[in-house]
């Protein structure tokens, strides 16, 4: 078909244009006027077939991109271009119609040429929706050029020859040259996904399976079944909050005591594999870490790693046979011990951004240079339109009036642009009046009658009321709107308000002014912490007595996204008014413009920019991921130099998730993050994020699906592929501030967005394979007839993931638009759906739980602790009652229960924060949901100054009021901090391991007599 009607175009395209055609069907009769009517009938006969020609080509068009629409949008758009294909067909015959009526000179009336006009421009202005159609075929036939080339790679990885992979196809069997019987290779989406691992309750519990299915699915971790079958032991954990460098100092001192022999303590702590290992820390099953927290949990694992361990890499992708990752040349407890040298060498790099003044210089010139390309990739949108729509108006007189006043055309030349028509009214009225008559209808109809053919015919009337109304808009949008903003913006300028030189002097003020505001934002995003102490809480505002916290937060977002909007439509109509009048002036029109040398070599810049720039590039991230991994990526090599000494991983060194990621005859390292999801399948308002976790085994979450991580890897494109590795995953879980922030979103996050302030990263979607691997098992299956909504698959089509993630996941993040269905979900920091980790633990349905909590909580509340409970009650079912009574009470850490001091005493300050302990013991009670018989057990750790703190470091937290609750902006820390909450973790690390040691009420065996009785 559209093959078809190229073949057409050629062939009517020659004949359809004589020369002032267009200034004669948009009125202008005057001298010449007999010339065109000469060649008229002519040209009106080759139309017809360049109508029957272009409407074959944007029909098909259309009809493809409706066929691949994905999301309902999508589908809109589609039918939205398809009908814009028929009504400029319908105008461009009707125009044909009355141009033949003007032939007969009694009927060349003003009126006919009117009518003509609005003819003409309802055709021009629906050839601008139906190129839609077009430009979206383009790009789903590379998409498809992309999908072959990764399903090529696919298999080429997995060791299959191209002969293999065209012999099973269908075209190759029916020359003769395919095998009939031999398989086709498994397509990258069959292999990458891990199975569903959900606990299997009892065919008898009908409470489980009729009330309880959503926290059935929320514990769907793929491996945690299989490590519970036939264990005596309960699984442990340790999980490590965020709070960015003061909890990363926090986990490091807290480990470096779970690092120390810990003897017998019960079945609790014996390894499944019974290995003789003798530390908490090599005990463990599970290291869950969030944000901060991950620094030091990415250090532990990263300091163990054997040189080179991916050094084979070339000889696996040739022979991708599976191999067991390498052994690592120490437990995790034998690194980072005091005094060692990789923990020396955090300690000389705890001011990791910058730490020193060349390096401040290297940060902001990283800000200011991720602005620049962040307002780049935006406002190349608007440049790029503004030039073209410019350019058309100045060729077709389609507009109500002159879109810029001071133009002088060419000599003898005067453009119809030029002069104020009323065409464009009448054509914005007929379809508003045509919406009314047929809403009427509906109206009507609906009155008179509620049957089943009076609904269907209601439908259908609102719908055809809904296009009209449609194209209502696109006509006045068009035609006199954006004809008003190139006014507009012709009018306020200062010197030659014209010409695109204004634009881009007032566009250099919003770049100061955003870099300024993105430093704020970034560096006092949480400085509100500093002046709150326990005794005291500011009175709220006005506005946030009035309004709840959420709505103030939507209003920020508003206020940023309308500024934005005012500033694009700025640099669109100022682009647009100065290439109209320079097309109107050279007097050679679009031809005059398109020739010039600058607007080309311009064209084909932004248009390399925008298809080759990766969001995640131009961001903050890598920076971030470089910066951590110079302080945290460190090991010792026996074998190479000094002794011992600590060596830093080189940037050439990738160290890939799946490889590095382990840790032999050690726990399992989980680095908790979270995916932003919106629309209709967003999860709970203010949480606005789900679980998404990376680990050497599995990427995913129970609410998207699972990866298998190593399989992934191999199916990603090169870009996905730098963000599987342990430093970014570090980073990722440490995305503090991104365009999306979940339960922590304050309405700053879009100017974040646009500044390239930004962390966080775009990884594949699981639930977007799920769904391609449904949909391609029906197709196989040959699937026919309407599926019931249950089993309703959705539509499916790209089959690669993105090997750029362009300019499109920036207006994303910028929109929020965050489908759960995308083929890329945005990934940020794990705190934005739980800071604490504890509820990943949970959903691995550990009974043994540290957590160690570095958050930063203004006191006295334990909001990151409060906000896992509710979470977790919520999510999994899950009951924690907290101790009350004893030594290890929620009292037990309230600032001012400990010791007090004399008045006179020089540490008296510190009565109102001191506390009694550190450490509340729990009690875990799971649902039926999660399969458990027994109870679990839950050690939390908070971060506080306690009475058992040693004076030097007493002396230090009355010294520094804000003393253990820095802000979490703050990632410049000097040796005092450092050295203050790395020995504040050891501390509230030591309560942790005695309150463990008291006793038998860790065991899991008497746990079940506990329960039993």
């Amino acid at each position: 078909m559209i093959v078809a009607g190229v073949v057409l175009v050629f062939v009517g395209a020659p004949g359809a244009f004589p020369p002032g055609l267009t200034r004669y069907t948009f009125g202008d009769h005057g001298p010449g006027g007999s010339d065109i009517k000469s060649q008229l009938p002519a040209a009106l006969h080759s139309d017809l077939w360049l109508i029957a020609g272009y409407g074959m080509v944007l029909a098909g068009c259309a009809v493809f991109y409706r066929i691949r629409a994905r999301s309902e949008l999508g589908c809109l758009v589609a039918n939205f271009v398809a009908a814009a294909v028929a009504v400029a067909v319908i105008a461009d015959l009707l125009e044909d119609c009355l141009l033949w009526m003007t032939l007969t000179p009694a009927r060349d009336v003003p009126s006919l040429r009117t009518a003509t006009a609005a003819a003409a421009t309802v055709k021009f202005c629906a050839f601008a929706v139906a190129a839609v159609g077009l430009i979206a075929s383009l790009g789903i036939v590379l998409r498809g050029v992309m999908g072959i080339y990764q399903a090529y790679a696919w298999h080429h990885s997995q060791g299959v020859s191209v002969p293999q992979m065209l012999r099973p196809l269908r075209a190759f069997r029916w020359i003769g040259l395919g095998a009939r019987d031999e398989a086709a290779p498994t397509p990258w989406w069959d292999a990458v996904l891990a199975p569903s691992d959900s606990p299997v309750p009892p065919t008898t519990d009908e409470l489980v399976i009729e009330n309880q299915q959503s926290w059935v699915r929320a514990y769907d971790v793929p491996g945690v079944t299989k490590a519970l079958e036939n264990r005596t032991e309960p699984l442990r954990a340790l999980c490590l909050s965020g709070g960015g460098v003061r909890s990363a100092c926090v986990a490091m001192g807290a480990m470096q005591v779970f690092s120390q022999p810990f003897g017998e303590a019960g079945t609790a702590l014996r390894r499944a594999d019974h290995t003789d290992a003798t530390t908490l820390l090599d005990r463990l099953d599970y290291v869950i870490s969030v944000s901060g927290g991950g620094y030091a949990a990415g250090a532990r694992l990263l300091g163990v790693q054997a040189k080179d361990a991916d050094s084979e890499r070339k000889r696996r992708e040739d022979h991708p046979q599976p191999d067991e990752p390498p052994r690592n040349i120490a437990p995790i407890s034998k690194r980072f011990e005091e005094g060692s040298a990789e923990f020396d060498h955090v300690r000389r790099g705890s001011s990791y951004i910058a730490d020193s003044p060349l390096g401040l210089v290297r940060a902001l010139a990283q800000v200011l240079k991720n602005l620049l390309a962040s307002l780049t990739t935006i406002f190349t949108v608007p440049v790029l339109a503004g030039s073209v729509v410019g350019c058309l108006l100045a060729q077709i007189p389609i507009a109500a009036f002159p879109p810029v006043s001071d133009v002088r055309p060419a000599a003898h030349q005067q453009s119809l642009s030029l002069d104020a028509g009323s065409a464009a009214y009448w054509a914005v009225g007929f379809f508003a009046a045509t919406a009314v008559l047929f809403t009427m209808a509906g109206v009507v109809i609906e009155w008179g009658s509620n049957s089943r053919p009076g609904e269907l015919w209601r439908t259908r009337m609102s719908g055809v009321a809904r296009v009209c109304a449609g194209f209502a808009v696109v006509v006045l949008t068009l035609t006199i709107v954006v004809p008003g903003l190139m006014r507009l913006c012709s009018w306020v300028g200062t010197h030659n308000p014209s010409r695109p030189g204004s634009a881009l002097a007032a566009a250099s003020g919003v770049v100061g002014l955003n870099y300024i505001a993105a430093l704020i934002a970034m560096i006092w995003r949480d400085k509100n912490k500093l002046v709150q102490t326990a005794a005291s809480e500011p009175s709220p505002s006005f506005l946030k007595r009035v309004l709840p916290q959420a709505v103030i937060s939507l209003l920020l977002t508003v206020a940023t996204l309308a500024v934005l909007l005012a500033v694009w439509l700025a640099l669109l109509g100022s682009f647009a008014a100065g290439f109209f009048k320079t097309a109107i002036e050279s007097g050679q029109g679009v031809t005059g413009v398109v020739h010039s040398g600058w607007w080309l070599g311009g064209l084909a810049l932004i248009l390399v920019f925008l298809g080759f720039a990766d969001v995640t590039s131009l961001s903050l991230h890598p920076f971030y991921r470089r910066r951590l991994a110079h302080t945290f990526a460190v090991r010792r090599i026996p074998a190479e130099g000094v002794p011992n000494a600590a060596v830093r991983y080189p940037n050439s060194e990738p160290t890939w998730l799946h490889r590095y990621g382990y840790a032999t005859n050690g726990p399992k390292f989980v680095f908790a993050c979270s995916a932003t999801i919106t629309g209709p399948d967003k999860p709970a308002p203010g949480l606005n994020a789900v679980s998404y976790v990376m680990s050497a085994d599995y990427t995913g979450g129970p609410e998207l699906g699972w990866f298998d991580t190593e399989k992934l890897f191999k199916a990603s494109p090169p870009r996905i592929r730098r963000d599987l590795t342990v430093e970014a995953a570090v980073a990722v879980s440490g995305a503090a501030f991104a365009s999306a922030m979940g339960r922590q979103d304050k309405g700053i996050e879009k100017l974040l967005a646009v500044s390239g302030a930004r962390l966080g990263t775009w990884l594949p979607n699981p639930n977007f394979v799920r769904q391609l691997k449904e949909a391609e098992s029906a197709r196989k299956e040959k699937v026919d007839g309407p599926l019931d909504a249950e089993h309703q698959l959705p539509r499916v089509w790209p089959k690669s993931l993105p090997t750029v993630r362009g300019a499109g996941y920036l207006y994303r993040e910028i929109l929020g638009i965050n489908n759960k269905n995308a083929r890329l979900v945005q990934v940020t920091d794990g705190g934005h759906y739980d800071n604490s980790g504890l509820v990943e633990a949970l959903r691995r349905r550990c009974q043994l739980i540290f957590v160690v909590d570095g958050g930063g909580d203004p006191p006295p509340l334990p909001l990151g602790l409060a906000d896992a409970l509710r979470l977790a009650k919520y999510e999994l079912g899950v009951d924690i009652a907290l101790s009350e009574t004893g030594p290890y009470s929620v009292e037990s850490i309230a600032p001012g229960s400990g010791t007090q001091f004399a008045e006179d005493n020089a540490l008296a300050g510190l009565n109102g924060r001191i506390t009694r302990g550190a450490v509340v013991k729990g009690t875990i009670t799971y649902p039926a949901a999660a399969g458990l018989q027994q109870k679990g057990r839950l050690i939390f750790v908070k971060a506080v100054v306690s009475q058992a703190c040693p004076y030097w470091l007493l002396t230090y937290a009355a010294s520094n009021e804000i003393f253990p609750h820095d802000p979490t902006s703050d990632q410049w820390f000097n040796e005092g901090q450092f050295a203050a909450y790395t020995e504040l973790g050891r501390v509230i690390a030591k309560e942790a391991v005695e309150c463990l040691r008291q006793g038998k009420w860790m065991d899991a065996a008497e746990t079940t007599q506990e329960d039993a009785k």
